[in-house]
């Protein structure tokens, strides 16, 4: 069972995921030039220039100091981007917040900045390697980009005036931020946001994101998802474990609060800590209820039985029902996707907004029944 992670990605994890392993191999004949070898297609490198073209979109990257170490005959690297290289940034694009993975037109102005600025990236090459194309690229997280820009902060929404926010966080601390597009939140919500260090302004729609029922119906899924007892005991240990550390938060932040006698603040932390007990209350619920159609159904290998998994091509996306179909090599599956279905692609959770007619489905797993529930879709 796979674990929401709201924390940077590190060097080993890009390596190991991301890149795979292998070797770049030097040039013959003695030549500086760089030869990937088909094994590998994955290299870290230090970032001397982006070459722009006349719309100021990458077309190059230009790297130094390229690992794997005997990568080249002086370590250097001149790697074509296109249209369809994706990037990722860490703590700033993720799947919750319209897509991990992002093309550069889809990156806002201050990722475009990122990335530019980048240090160090980790890049996977298209197939043949050979052609020495980047097909996604990962900015290495630094601890001075972070520190400089971003920062997420964790809180009980306290007020709400026009396009700002106050928000109380662990340490009794009060701070406003203003909302970016599409970010609304209300009072006594539990969020977590990200926010520009220079300027205050929360991140686009990572509030949406980061709201503590969103949380809860991830596990909500992960449970209904379960198609073995180990799954569901671990879904449901999971989100035991992350309700207790919410409202311990909360508490901390409602003492910190009545200590500076701020009543009022300290009232939206309650209806905060209420509401967090009421959904976890709905979470636990379910469990029972799913339970209880595992029991009628016979056991685990009879509900098992009861689900169906399909791969095919996205044909359509239906926000407003939140249904997709999917064409198979056996005909068109419609899909209802609850917002408690899990969307994965390249290990990261993914929006269904950002699902597109022609997208590949690796695999879809759903209740079939009159109206067939989506509960895990992969894309490729």
């Amino acid at each position: 069972m796979k674990k929401i992670l709201l924390v940077a990605t590190t060097l080993a994890l890009a390596c190991g995921l991301m890149l795979g392993t292998g070797s770049v191999l030097a040039a013959e004949g003695g030549q500086q030039s760089q030869i990937q070898t088909e094994a590998c297609r994955g290299l870290f490198g230090t970032v001397d220039e982006f070459v722009l073209n006349s719309d100021n979109v990458p077309v190059t990257i230009k790297l130094s100091n390229v690992k794997p170490v005997d990568s080249t005959a002086d370590g250097s690297a001149g790697i074509t981007l296109t249209e369809n290289t994706t990037y990722h940034i860490p703590t700033v694009t993720t799947g919750l917040t319209g897509g991990a993975w992002q093309k550069w037109d889809q990156l806002t102005e201050e990722s475009q900045d990122i990335v530019l600025d980048a240090d160090r990236v980790a890049i996977l090459l298209t197939e043949p390697a050979t052609d020495q194309t980047a097909q996604k690229v990962m900015i290495v997280p630094a601890k001075k980009l972070y520190q400089h820009r971003y920062q997420h902060r964790l809180g009980v929404v306290t007020d709400v005036e026009g396009d700002t926010a106050t928000v109380a966080r662990r340490n009794g601390e009060q701070i406003t931020v203003q909302l970016g597009e599409g970010a609304e939140v209300e009072v006594g919500q539990f969020v977590i946001m990200v926010t520009d260090r220079l300027t205050n302004q929360t991140q686009i729609r990572a509030i949406h994101s980061y709201r503590v029922e969103k949380l809860i119906e991830r596990f909500e899924g992960y449970m209904e998802g379960a198609l073995t007892q180990k799954d569901f005991d671990e879904a449901t240990a999971e989100l035991q474990a992350a309700h207790e550390r919410h409202i311990a938060i909360m508490e901390q932040i409602q003492t910190k609060l009545e200590e500076q006698n701020r009543t009022r603040a300290a009232n939206a932390v309650g209806t905060a800590m209420q509401y967090c007990e009421a959904r976890y209350a709905e979470a636990l619920q379910l469990r029972d209820q799913i339970r209880e159609r595992i029991e009628q159904a016979g056991g685990w290998e009879e509900w098992r039985s009861e689900w169906a998994e399909i791969s095919g091509t996205v044909a359509s996306v239906n926000l407003a029902n939140r249904t997709v179909v999917i064409d198979t090599d056996d005909g068109a599956v419609t899909l209802q996707v609850p917002l408690r279905a899990r969307i994965v692609k390249d290990g990261n959770l993914y929006a269904l907004r950002s699902l597109e007619a022609g997208d590949v489905v690796a695999k879809a797993i759903y209740h079939v029944g009159t109206v067939n529930i989506a509960i895990y879709i992969e894309m490729a």
